[in-house]
C-alpha cells in the first residue's frame, strides 16, 4: 500500500476573524461518481452551535466544494448539535443518521466533569432525492427508548434491509452493550434486530461502532472497547455475523490498540481497516487484514500519519474525550480503484477535515 495524496477538505479560511472548527465526518459515493462528505462546524469541539454542513468533491476528492449547512432548521427552546453520516441507498436517495445533543445553553459542556452524567441525545435522520443537494430537517426516531451513539454511517443489505451499528450510550461503569438496529422502509421507521456484543455485567462499552457487509450475507462490526470499571482502553475489538446481523459470534481481539476505526470489503475473504491509535504510539494506519474462518489477521499496513502530540489524555473517559485531536476515520473505493481515507484531525491549532488518497 503507498500513500499517493494528502488533501485538506475544510480548514477555517478566515481563523483571525472567527472560529470555525470542524469534525466527524462521514462519506459517500454517490450514483454519478462524484463524492459527498457530511461533517460537523462550530466555533469549539463541542460548542452548542454545532451543525451538519455538505461538501462534494467531482474529482475524485481532489477538491471539495465550499461546505453548506445541511438544514436551517431554528429550534424554538433549547439547541441541537446534529452530527449524521450519509449512506446511498438502493433506489439512489440518500439518509443521513446520527443524533443530536440538545443544548440548554451555550455554556453546559456535553458530559459533566463531576457526575459525567451526558446531556440528552436524540436519534436523528435526514432524507435526500436529489444526490444530496437539499436535506430534509432531521427527524427524531426512536429505537425502544433508547438514545443511541449512531456515529456511524449504516449499511443496505442486497435485500434493502438497512443495518446500524451503536450502543446505547452512558458513562456509568455497567449496563453497556451493543446494538444492531434494523429498517425495512428506507429509513422510515426503526427497530432493534440483535446485540453484536454484550458482557455479564457491561462494564465494557463498545464505542465508535463500524459496520460493512462482507461475503455471503454476512456482516463485520468493528469496535472501540473501553472498560468502564478499569477505566481503560482495551485493543479494538471485532465481530462477525453469517445471517445479515441477526446474530454474532464471539467477539475477536483484533490485538490492535487504538480506539476509533473504521473497515470496508475488499474481496473474498479480505477487508481493510482504519484505526485511530491515541494513546503513544499514536498515528492513524490502515491495515490489509485476512478474515478468512473468523480471524483477524494482518497482512499490511501503511500509516497515514504518525504523531505523539496526537495522544489523548487517557487519564478518565472525560478527559479522553475532552483531549481527543483525531478521529472518525472511514474508507472508501474510488471509481478508479483507489481508497479514499478521511478523517479529523487537530493541526496548526484547527479541527480541519482531511483526507488520504491511498493506492493498495
Amino acid at each position: 500500500m503507498k500513500k499517493k495524496e494528502e488533501i485538506i477538505v475544510y480548514k477555517n479560511p478566515n481563523p483571525l476573524l472567527v472560529s470555525r472548527q470542524s469534525i466527524f465526518p462521514g462519506i459517500s459515493l454517490l450514483p454519478n461518481n462524484d463524492l459527498l462528505i457530511i461533517f460537523s462546524i462550530g466555533q469549539a469541539f463541542d460548542s452548542s452551535d454545532q451543525r451538519a454542513y455538505v461538501t462534494k468533491s467531482k474529482d475524485n476528492g481532489r477538491t471539495w466544494s465550499t461546505p453548506k449547512q445541511l438544514h436551517d432548521h431554528k429550534y424554538e427552546n433549547q439547541e441541537e448539535t446534529d452530527t449524521l453520516k450519509p449512506l446511498l441507498l438502493n433506489n439512489g436517495n440518500l439518509i443521513a443518521t446520527g443524533y443530536a445533543f440538545v443544548r440548554p445553553d451555550p455554556l453546559t459542556p456535553i458530559v459533566d466533569p463531576i457526575s459525567f452524567n451526558v446531556l440528552p441525545l436524540k436519534n436523528k435522520i435526514s432524507f435526500s432525492s436529489n444526490n444530496g443537494d437539499t436535506w430534509s430537517v432531521p427527524e427524531n426516531f426512536n429505537v425502544l427508548n433508547k438514545p443511541l451513539e449512531i456515529s456511524g454511517p449504516c449499511i443496505q443489505l442486497p435485500s434493502g434491509r438497512i443495518l446500524a451499528a451503536c450502543p446505547p450510550f452512558h458513562l456509568g461503569e455497567t449496563g453497556h452493550s451493543g446494538w444492531i438496529i434494523y429498517s425495512d422502509d428506507n429509513g422510515k421507521t426503526w427497530n432493534k434486530l440483535s446485540e453484536f456484543f454484550n458482557t455479564p455485567t457491561g462494564g465494557i462499552a463498545a464505542w465508535e461502532c463500524r459496520l460493512c457487509e462482507i461475503d455471503n450475507n454476512g456482516v463485520a462490526v468493528v469496535f472501540w472497547a473501553y472498560d468502564n470499571v478499569s477505566k481503560r482502553n482495551l485493543n479494538n475489538h471485532i465481530v462477525f455475523s453469517k445471517d445479515g446481523g441477526k446474530s454474532f459470534g464471539k467477539a475477536l481481539d483484533t490485538g490492535v490498540k487504538a480506539q476509533a476505526s473504521n473497515l470496508m470489503w475488499l474481496e473474498q475473504n479480505i477487508i481493510l481497516t482504519i484505526h485511530s491509535h491515541r494513546e503513544n504510539p499514536s498515528g492513524l494506519i490502515i491495515r490489509k487484514v485476512n478474515i478468512e474462518n473468523n480471524k483477524f489477521e494482518i497482512l499490511n499496513e501503511l500509516d497515514l500519519f504518525k504523531d505523539d502530540t496526537m495522544e489523548s489524555d487517557s487519564t478518565n473517559i472525560n478527559k479522553q474525550f475532552g483531549s481527543l485531536k483525531f478521529g472518525q476515520p472511514s474508507l472508501v473505493q474510488l471509481q478508479n480503484k483507489e481508497i479514499l481515507a478521511t478523517c479529523w484531525c487537530y493541526e496548526n491549532n484547527q479541527h480541519i477535515i482531511k483526507t488520504f488518497i491511498v493506492d493498495i
